[in-house]
């Protein structure tokens, strides 16, 4: 209320320093007038300044009467001051007219420009899609509240499924469901508080003093479109929302920065799953930290920060080593180290993870043959992506590296996730195949941790399958034993090589050795190395055994 009054208070003055301003230069152009001689100079047109003013000021009607008063006053100075020559009335009176019709034409066209450049700027504060301000009158808004000090809360609104709907339901559709949400938010938390920023997304802003209320009255909107299919216009489909909620405490930041904040506290969850997720510093701060490493990902391969290490593989029935298997690592500018399931993700996220799965293909291939030559004879295994396997290039690709040179491809293992399995896709297992009747072997990596393990398990045509290591870090488990010793047993009936993964400890390896576990990987015999340090891993272990 304060505000309100201010601001009245305000434009009273600027009213009252206009009006002093024109009756000032009123008397000052009749003065002009008159000690140059009276009307018979031109002096006089001097009065269309304060005319033309006063139409800017107050519009048609005021350059009116600005006019009419302008030309009596001009009337009443004498043609030649000198000679004490009136004028003619007809002359004043003409004049007169003239002020008052270049005063109003002056005013209306001005009052016209006025509601042009104010419909043009209702238009820009206008959404495109839906009868409701946009992004630019919210950041106006956000920017008045901010310098008043007050505390507030911005929702962001996605309908993540939106564009779904538009293509294989009705594209009109779209527009009634945002429109019906929107009337729905106005008429619970007050119109002037819903805007629209994109044709998917619905912005509100909830004031300090109704914060609880109207959260609560949201969250009950929200929860009605999501928990139940909506019937419109004829259909019955899903809406799926997801909600960023963002407290602003009167921190120093901006409005795009406030509304980011809400953006980015959608994000969070699963991409299509209906959610309401407040700001989290720490999940933004990952997401700039991926975005970071996103750029510097393309060209690491290019500046060689990617290198190959190999965890070996011991066949703890002959007490020998079986194999290795080839990892991926990544020092950025040499020196500071990014996690695999990182990077990796990241990779297969932007598309990335194919050229990465080439270069580590390379490097194994070379450093196969150089081990060859040394006499230290090894399988290798290497982790292929779903991505990889959909990938007709790279499947020739990697079939064309053994064309041209003089490896066998047995000594090779395709390493593939269980979770490949759950895709089900023909094309995927069709590609295993191909490997396989290339010479390939096939291993079934991270096995137990899918959703169809042993449903699926028998359309693979794999010959080895690794255990993963959540289940052999809880081997001290009787239920957890039983299983990994069915899993062995089930393996072996159809002559199938068991590996387990992450093997820490000496009790860990006498409960595998008693189960018939064929081979081991992990730290209880090795961490993961560069080639030099297998080769001395390598020599040692054969002079012991």
């Amino acid at each position: 209320m304060h505000s309100i009054f201010g601001r009245s208070d305000k434009s009273i003055r600027m009213n009252l320093i206009k009006m002093l301003v024109i009756c000032f230069m009123i008397v000052a152009v009749l003065q002009t007038v008159y000690l140059t001689g009276g009307t018979k100079k031109a002096f006089v047109q001097l009065m269309f300044i304060p005319i033309i003013l006063s139409s800017l000021f107050w519009g048609a009607y005021a350059g009116l009467a600005v006019g009419i008063i302008g030309g009596i006053f001009a009337g009443t100075i004498p043609l030649d001051v000198s000679q004490d020559i009136m004028q003619d009335p007809i002359n004043w009176i003409s004049r007169s007219i003239i002020f008052s019709i270049i005063g109003f034409t002056t005013g209306y066209l001005f009052d016209k420009i006025n509601r042009l450049n104010a419909e043009k700027q209702e238009r820009n504060l206008k959404s495109p899609f839906y009868n409701l301000p946009n992004a630019q009158q919210l950041f106006y808004d956000l920017e008045n509240r901010i310098k008043a000090g007050e505390h507030f809360r911005l929702v962001s609104i996605k309908l993540t499924n939106l564009y779904e709907i538009e293509k294989y339901i009705d594209n009109k559709l779209t527009f009634d469901i945002v429109e019906n949400l929107a009337k729905k938010l106005e008429h619970s938390c007050g119109r002037k508080a819903v805007y629209s920023y994109e044709k998917d997304e619905l912005i509100v802003l909830i004031c300090d003093f109704c914060l609880n209320e109207y959260e609560e009255k949201l969250k009950r909107i929200l929860d009605n479109y999501v928990s139940s299919p909506i019937k419109m216009n004829g259909y019955k489909f899903r809406v799926s929302i997801k909600v960023g909620i963002y407290l602003y405490k009167g921190e120093e930041t901006t409005p795009i920065e406030i509304y980011n904040k809400a953006r980015i506290a959608y994000e969070q969850g699963e991409p299509n799953k209906s959610g309401v997720y407040y700001y989290d510093r720490n999940f933004e701060k990952k997401r700039r930290e991926n975005q970071d490493i996103t750029g510097a990902l393309l060209e690491s391969i290019i500046k060689n920060e990617m290198y190959v290490v190999y965890q070996p593989k011991i066949d703890i029935v002959n007490n020998k080593i079986s194999g290795v298997e080839a990892l991926v690592r990544w020092k950025r500018n040499g020196t500071d180290y990014i996690e695999p399931n990182i990077f990796i993700t990241i990779a297969e996220e932007i598309g990335f993870i194919n050229k990465i799965s080439e270069f580590v293909f390379k490097s194994v291939t070379k450093q196969i043959m150089e081990w060859k030559s040394k006499g230290i004879k090894v399988k290798c295994s290497v982790n292929v992506s779903v991505y990889d396997l959909l990938d007709e290039y790279y499947t020739y690709w990697v079939n064309g590296i053994f064309s041209d040179e003089d490896i066998d491809r047995s000594d090779f293992e395709i390493e593939i996730t269980e979770r490949v399995i759950a895709y089900n896709d023909k094309k995927l297992l069709d590609k295993m195949y191909y490997f396989k009747e290339k010479g390939f072997l096939i291993s079934i990596d991270d096995f137990g941790t899918g959703y169809n393990s042993l449903m699926s398990i028998g359309e693979i045509p794999f010959d080895k399958l690794k255990i993963d290591k959540y289940f052999i870090s809880r081997l001290n488990r009787i239920e957890v034993a039983e299983l990994v010793k069915s899993i062995i047993q089930y393996a072996h009936t159809f002559g199938k090589i068991v590996v387990a993964e992450g093997v820490e400890n000496e009790e860990q390896i006498k409960i595998l050795k008693s189960f018939n576990c064929d081979e081991v990987q992990g730290y209880y015999f090795s961490k993961p190395l560069m080639p030099e340090e297998f080769e001395e891993f390598y020599s040692k272990f054969n002079k012991l055994s």
